[in-house]
């Protein structure tokens, strides 16, 4: 039996609407469309905010760009000159001068680009990404996580909360999944399962590197045959275009990988561990670190597919489509992922 559940708390259950949700979305005939990036450290310790912009239009575009948090936090600068060329895309940072941390890990931000006489205003709930050093053992004892920053987001009801650890020479990652019930993995002809599925990739822009690979390592857990799986969907040099071909998951079975997959009530817990000697084209241990990581949760007979990408704010792009690796059939008209690229840290403790 397991004990106390830290990561759903009731105070998480206001958490989980906040999450995923940019309160307007980008409206046809704005200059340029704008989202804050989750911090990678707790933000009293006075971290940087990036604010990502884009330029929508096929002419340089100039003007400010100004960001307003929590009532009781202070920020500078208030306001800062933006200039980009047609289509470009730009990370601006502010400084955090004063700030505390929250147990439900939400902050609303307030953002305003004025580019010529046009206002772009976002209101945007954003989350601590990071994953604190701890060390956890991968044996479904889920209180052992109380230490981790959890972040949680709703889909049609249903909670998913994700929360991260590393030491020296593994990684720690934690999913708690709700959801009616629990469908296990038999086989390429059997029922869609459900399933994690978790990416993580070097700091670099989208669409940086050749090309050709997709430069990024790729996770699978299933409960399997009665037994927690993990399979590897992709590595470092994976090609390209291998991400749309549909994969049989048996040969990519991952021995490396520490995985627990128990069912609690209403919720399923995704325990894994994976040695950063498997992560190092990706990921080095190291205090301050940033990365990118993100989860798709796969619960085709509820929600269908949950996506952190989505409650990040990350916006559409051309390159979504290759963005993560088949491995079973896409129904007609199925939900469609974003991206990866949601930024996240390596930090001390969540304190």
């Amino acid at each position: 039996m397991l004990c106390c559940d830290p990561i759903l708390r009731p105070w998480m259950l206001a958490v989980a609407a906040a999450l995923g949700s940019l309160v307007g979305a980008t409206v046809a005939g704005e200059p340029v469309r704008i989202r804050v990036e989750p911090l990678t450290v707790p933000p009293a310790t006075q971290p940087l905010i990036s604010v990502v912009v884009q330029n929508l239009g096929d002419a340089p575009a100039a003007g400010s760009l100004s960001i307003a948090g929590p009532a009781d936090w202070r920020i500078a600068p208030a306001s800062q000159p933006l200039e980009l060329a047609a289509g470009a895309e730009k990370r601006l940072a502010f400084n955090i001068e004063k700030a505390r941390n929250v147990a439900a890990n939400v902050y609303p931000f307030t953002l305003e680009a004025r580019v010529g006489d046009q206002l772009v205003r976002r209101d945007q709930s954003v989350f601590v990404a990071s994953a604190p050093y701890s060390k956890v053992a991968v044996d479904g004892r889920i209180d052992e996580w109380q230490d981790a920053i959890p972040v949680t987001f709703e889909e049609r009801g249903q909670r998913t909360t994700i929360s991260t650890f590393w030491q020296r020479k593994r990684f720690g990652l934690l999913v708690a999944v709700q959801e009616r019930q629990h469908i296990a993995y038999t086989g390429p002809d059997g029922p869609p399962c459900d399933a994690v599925q978790l990416a993580i990739s070097a700091p670099e822009p989208a669409g940086s590197g050749d090309g050709q690979a997709v430069r990024r390592l790729e996770f699978l857990f299933v409960s399997a045959g009665g037994k927690p799986g993990c399979f590897q969907l992709a590595g470092w040099d994976t090609p390209r275009g291998r991400a749309g071909e549909l994969q049989s998951l048996e040969p990519l079975a991952c021995g490396d990988a520490e995985t627990a997959i128990v069912r609690e009530g209403d919720v399923t817990y995704y325990e894994c561990s994976l040695p950063f000697s498997l992560l190092r084209e990706a990921l080095e241990p190291a205090e301050g670190r940033e990365f990118f990581l993100s989860v798709l949760v796969h619960d085709p007979d509820g929600t269908g597919l949950r996506d952190l990408g989505r409650a990040a704010g990350l916006w559409t792009q051309p390159e979504d489509a290759l963005a993560w690796s088949r491995w079973r059939p896409t129904a007609p008209g199925g939900d469609r992922p974003r991206g990866y690229h949601v930024r996240w840290g390596l930090c001390t403790s969540k304190y």
